[in-house]
């Protein structure tokens, strides 16, 4: 495959004072940022792709993480991709939690779509999708303390906020922490990323105070652990289990009314985990080891009135990077067809037309491919595609493969599937006669790659999550149980 690049590195610039702790080696659980006075509480915007039913659980366990630190003065929850929103919203979740935590807070639908462009304002889609990104500069405008945002899901509505009033995010904003991708130089193929790449690639050169936590890493750059649900939601008051039993079974019931029933089933299984770290890090909490494998997190002035300060554990830090993007253009690959016979064209990824395992559009930016040479008169029966690692997309429903959508104009066909990996993929025409008609072509890497990270730079622009402690995993599995053993008491 021909690739033809044009290269035009963007410097990220970022001004380290307005992070108001130092770039230089931070030990785990060293405060984050700030509020401007000790004695107020971290105002704080949540944005997150909670569902119900759900995609996957562990948002449910970062919504009550959320809300069991006490630190958080949450100003609004956004519930991301807003279109998946509107069939399955994560609006019973957020209720349920803000009546065990008696707090209340806004809650607004994110935008529908991708961005297009990495200058995308995101203000052409529908009104009911734009909540999410007013209510990030409302509150923003309202503060007289600095925000820190907090992303798990897409970065979307954040860089929409800052492709519209930039000046506004770099004065109010305290810090971004943004739950995605994979390691520095590594591919950044991950669920997030993939929601909106445009979106991602905008918050390394908006110039905000940058937090970025890898989901998935080598070498420690990774939030990612584990925990054993029975161990976790088992430490838990009765209606806090229920809002964790709600979720799992995808109960229709009255989401409040649940939380005072049952009892019911623990949850059983491990289940892995990405944001209690960078939550405890944006709260100024550190770690400490109270007993054999007993960890907790805490505030300074709190693990001193228990006896804990000499026992503080550095099981992660934040490091220095700098981070630029290059203007990459991936060549389109092209096969050319003998007459009369099927050719296909990649298209790249732009268009919503199709979700994974449904025919409806999900919120995330699908693979086009065109294709010549269709035969002008029969009717098409199936489309079947085929690509690397055993990824296969089909047009009728099967309860197996993903699906692909497609529209036809005489002999030329666009057909439009989620991106699964790159390299060689075919293409077969089903015809309602049996006949059949097959094409080959190439699907680059669409991931942005063109991401580039140096590690402990001279200038940095953004800090870095990395595990230190070989034991991370336990230790944030017994912090995140402690944590939630206390929410609602």
């Amino acid at each position: 495959m021909s690739r033809v690049s044009c290269l035009a590195v963007a410097s990220v610039a970022w001004v380290v004072s307005a992070m108001g702790v130092s770039l230089g080696a931070e030990p785990s659980g060293q405060a984050g940022p700030k509020p401007r006075a000790s004695t107020r509480r971290v105002p704080i915007i949540h944005s997150t792709d909670l569902f119900h039913p759900h995609a996957d659980p562990d948002d449910h366990y970062d919504l009550a993480t959320l809300f069991a630190i006490d630190e958080f003065d949450v100003r609004g929850i956004i519930l991301d991709l807003g279109a998946t929103q509107a069939e399955r919203s994560g609006r019973p979740a957020v209720e349920q939690m803000m009546h065990l935590a008696r707090r209340t807070c806004p809650v607004a639908l994110g935008l529908r779509r991708p961005l297009r462009t990495r200058t995308d304002r995101g203000d052409d889609d529908p009104e009911e999708f734009q909540a999410g990104v007013r209510l990030i500069l409302s509150v923003l405008r309202a503060s007289d303390d600095k925000v820190v945002l907090h992303t798990a899901g897409s970065c979307r509505d954040v860089a929409a906020a800052f492709n519209r009033q930039p000046e506004l995010l770099q004065k109010k904003v305290l810090a971004v922490y943004f739950n995605i991708g994979r390691g520095p130089n590594e591919p950044q193929e991950e669920c997030n990323v993939g929601y909106d790449p445009t979106a991602y690639l905008r918050m390394f050169e908006s110039g905000l105070p940058l937090y970025w936590c890898p989901c998935f890493g080598n070498e420690g750059y990774e939030t990612r652990y584990t925990v054993d649900q029975t161990t976790v939601v088992g430490a838990c008051r009765p209606a806090v289990r229920n809002f964790f039993v709600y979720c799992l079974t995808k109960s229709t019931a009255d989401p409040i009314a649940f939380l005072a029933s049952g009892p019911y089933p623990l949850p059983r299984g491990p289940r892995a985990m990405w944001c209690t770290a960078p939550l405890f890090h944006a709260a100024g909490r550190k770690v400490y080891q109270r007993g054999p494998n007993d960890f907790v997190a805490l505030q300074p002035a709190a693990a001193e009135q228990a006896g804990l300060k000499e026992k503080e554990v550095a099981a992660f830090r934040f490091v220095p990077m700098r981070a630029t993007i290059e203007a990459t253009a991936p060549a389109i690959a092209r096969r050319p067809a003998r007459p009369g016979a099927l050719g296909a064209l990649w298209q790249g990824q732009r268009d919503d037309r199709v979700g994974t395992g449904r025919p409806e559009p999900d919120g995330r930016p699908d693979c086009g491919v065109r294709v010549v040479g269709v035969h002008p008169e029969r009717t098409i029966q199936n489309l079947i595609l085929t690509g690397p690692k055993q990824g296969r997309w089909e047009y009728v429903e099967t309860g197996r493969w993903w699906r692909v959508a497609f529209q036809r104009h005489g002999t030329q066909l666009d057909a439009w599937f989620q991106f699964y990996a790159p390299g060689e993929h075919q293409i077969e025409i089903v015809y309602a006669d049996g006949t059949r008609q097959i094409a080959r072509f190439e699907v680059p890497n669409v991931g942005p790659a063109a991401l580039r990270v140096e590690v402990d730079p001279t200038e940095p622009n953004g800090l870095v999550f990395r595990a230190i402690d070989p034991r991370y995993p336990q230790i944030m599995a017994s912090c995140l149980k402690n944590l939630l053993a206390e929410l609602g008491r």
